[in-house]
């Protein structure tokens, strides 16, 4: 690693020109976090001045969210916000954080508010009970958002977002299933305010992860047992705001899954195993294309999603081997991507 390069960990864009990645780079003779800004969508990238993040841990997985120009949030076992575009970050409490099983396992902003799915850490066996946080996202009052919650056990999903429809998924942890009883819980907000428990069409006995394309139209992947590097994937699309599903063809069965993304054109599902893929559909779910694959040995994909319906992003790699995080763009809509240099000035 050069002393200018940085090594991506976490990337986020609110444009398809203005973006942020946080990343390891040089600090001296040892390693730290740093901050850098990109204002041409990813072409050259500046460092932030001022942003101080030694109480970071380079050994812990971080992740990098901003809302806009301002308002960003740097999460994992430990969240920091910003409000003056990264040059300070203020260190936020919630229940269980500094534990050794507590974190923020998912965040999202948009439209004015933060969202955050925080693991409190009380249950030892699933790091349970999931809650979800929210805030406006120009100020740091988090307040606990009634009854979307796995309650005292469960695991974190992720929070999906599009056009201003929010989508939150949890998984309660079930010790002794009564029938098809789901082991994933979908939750849903159009305006940022008021959430309410969906359907979803995922087998009682598969994991659904949710991927929102545009404020009506969102995907369900659901992944079920896995063998010889490989995985079961179904998925489901619906056009009427998760009124109704209907399945779409299976995902490739390669890889185990990792995450999904949407876009209005695209739908793209990562997984890994003993290679790194992306595999895409651009006809609605109905024909699957293989749009990355990466012979690693199985490093993984983070930070998947789409910008607009052309740009998107991923981070590949892990921070346990750092020379081998990078940022990967596509500019075509999720049918090639490419790694983009990350050398800030």
């Amino acid at each position: 690693m050069t002393a200018a390069a940085l090594r991506p960990e976490s990337v986020t864009f609110i444009s398809p020109n203005l973006g942020w990645v946080l990343g390891l780079s040089s600090c001296g003779v040892a390693q730290c976090l740093r901050l850098a800004k990109t204002v041409d969508a990813g072409r050259s990238w500046t460092w932030v001045s001022g942003a101080n993040l030694s109480v970071l841990s380079t050994a812990t997985p971080w992740q990098l969210r901003f809302a806009d120009t301002q308002d960003g949030w740097i999460s994992g076992s430990l969240l920091f916000a910003t409000h003056d575009a990264g040059s300070t970050w203020r260190r936020i409490a919630f229940p269980g954080a500094g534990t050794p099983n507590a974190s923020v396992a998912a965040l999202e902003a948009a439209d004015g508010r933060v969202y955050a799915e925080v693991a409190e850490g009380s249950n030892r066996d699933t790091y349970g009970p999931i809650v979800l946080f929210g805030s406006r996202t120009n100020s740091d009052s988090w307040y606990v958002v009634p009854s979307v919650t796995t309650g005292a056990a469960g695991f974190a999903g992720e929070i999906s977002l599009a056009q201003g429809v929010f989508w939150v998924m949890l998984h309660p942890a079930i010790v002794a299933p009564q029938g098809n009883q789901s082991e994933s819980a979908l939750y849903r907000s159009l305006d940022g305010v008021t959430w309410r428990l969906e359907p979803q069409p995922c087998p009682a006995e598969t994991e659904a992860s949710v991927a929102a394309a545009t404020s009506a139209r969102v995907f369900m992947v659901c992944s079920g047992g896995v063998a010889a590097g490989s995985q079961s994937k179904s998925a489901y699309r619906s056009d009427n705001g998760g009124a109704s599903y209907v399945r779409v063809s299976d995902p490739p069965i390669s890889g185990d899954f990792e995450s999904v993304a949407a876009s209005p054109t695209n739908i793209s599902v990562a997984a890994a195993s003993g290679a790194t893929l992306i595999s895409s559909s651009f006809d609605d779910g109905r024909t699957w294309t293989g749009t990355l694959g990466i012979g690693d040995g199985g490093l993984g994909l983070s930070d998947l999603g789409f910008t607009t319906a052309t740009q998107g992003v991923v981070i590949h790699g892990q921070i346990t081997y750092p020379q081998t995080l990078q940022l990967l763009m596509t500019r075509d809509g999720g049918h090639h991507w490419a790694t983009v240099a990350v050398n800030p000035t």
